[in-house]
Parts: C-alpha cells; structure tokens; sequence
C-alpha cells in the first residue's frame, strides 16, 4: 500500500500536490486490491465520483478481480488560492488504462474503456489536523 508521503502532511501547495498524487496512488492500489478503505479514509463522504469508484470496485471484486485500470499522472498544478467555500483545488491530468473484468468461474467477463487521450480532473480539498481531505473529485476535461 502507498504511504502517505509527509510533504502530503504538510499544508502548502508542494502539501496539495503531493496528496494528489497520493490519493491517484491509493485509486491504483483500490484497482490492484480491491481495497478502497485507505483512499476512503482521506476522502470525504459526499464524493459522487468516488462512490462511482467505491462501486466499480467492489463489483470487480466481489466474484473475480480487476486488470489494468493503472492511472497515470500527466502532470498536476494548482494556484493554491482557497475558494469562497474554504477549499483548494488542484488540477490533475491523467490517462487510464482500460479495465478487465475477470471471475474464476468464467474467466474475461468485460473491458471497460479507459482514456488514451489525457483527460483533467479536479480535487477540491480541505485541511485539518494535519493532513488534506478531498472534498469532491471532479472530471472536468474528458478527451474524446
């Protein structure tokens, strides 16, 4: 599993981005496992895109398991001003590997297309207590 890298720990805008990056690491592992709790932990609750995560996951886990689906990281930025709502956003520009679907019983059950083309997402996060929560997850640029 991803440690949380402590420049993550820190409340700056290298802390912002280091999160980021750390919270795409923790989707990876959620992919790889089918253990979503450790980006559940430092995501918060009313997240659609996350709960949208949280179910393909557990549906790619609960007979078989998943392949592919590995995010990568194009490139991340943010201005660090915090918004009218209290919270900082950061820009993260990813492409994704499609995902196979698999189950013991049948073996390859279905691929779900993933994004050659990269596509942008934005994190809005909050901190406290000495680490970043993310608030929402949003798409906000989908190539293709």
């Amino acid at each position: 599993m991803p440690a949380m890298p402590e420049e993550a720990k820190v409340e700056s805008k290298e802390g912002l981005i280091a999160f980021a990056r750390h919270w795409y690491a923790l989707a990876n592992y959620g992919y790889q496992t089918g253990d979503v709790e450790p980006l559940r932990e430092i995501t918060g609750p009313d997240c659609y895109a996350c709960k949208s995560y949280y179910k393909t996951v557990a549906s790619g886990f609960r007979e078989g398991w998943v392949s592919g689906a590995e995010i990568e990281i194009l490139d991340v930025s943010s201005t660090y001003a915090l918004t009218d709502n209290g919270r900082y956003q950061v820009l993260i520009q990813i492409v994704q590997e499609p995902l196979d679907f698999y189950t013991a019983a049948n073996g390859f059950i279905k691929t779900v297309p993933g994004n050659d083309l990269p596509s942008v997402q934005m994190i809005e996060a909050t901190f406290a207590s000495s680490s970043w929560t993310a608030v929402d997850v949003v798409t906000i640029y989908h190539a293709g």
